[in-house]
C-alpha cells in the first residue's frame, strides 16, 4: 500500500454531548427598541467624532421610523 494512503492516526470517539436549558434572564422583561439602539450608536459615533458612523447611524434611525406605521399627509414646502 502506498503509504500516504495508510491511516496516520485512530479516529477519535466523541461522548454525548452537553445539553444545557437556557432561561431568560430574570427582570429584564422589557422589549428590545431598535430606535434606541440607533440613538446609542448615532451617540457613540458623535462621542468618537467618527462623522461617517454618525451618517450610517442617522440612515438606520430614518429608516427604521420609515418602516413604522405612519400617515402619509400632504407634503408642503414652507
Amino acid at each position: 500500500m502506498l503509504p500516504f494512503l495508510k491511516n496516520r492516526y485512530e479516529a477519535s470517539s466523541s461522548g454525548p454531548v452537553e445539553s444545557m436549558e437556557r432561561k431568560p434572564d430574570e427582570g429584564k422583561e422589557e422589549e428590545y427598541d431598535s430606535l434606541e439602539s440607533a440613538a446609542e450608536d448615532l451617540c457613540n459615533a458623535i462621542e468618537a467624532k467618527d462623522y461617517k458612523a454618525a451618517a450610517v447611524a442617522l440612515r438606520a434611525a430614518f429608516e427604521l421610523m420609515d418602516s413604522e406605521p405612519h400617515y402619509e399627509g400632504e407634503h408642503t414646502n414652507g
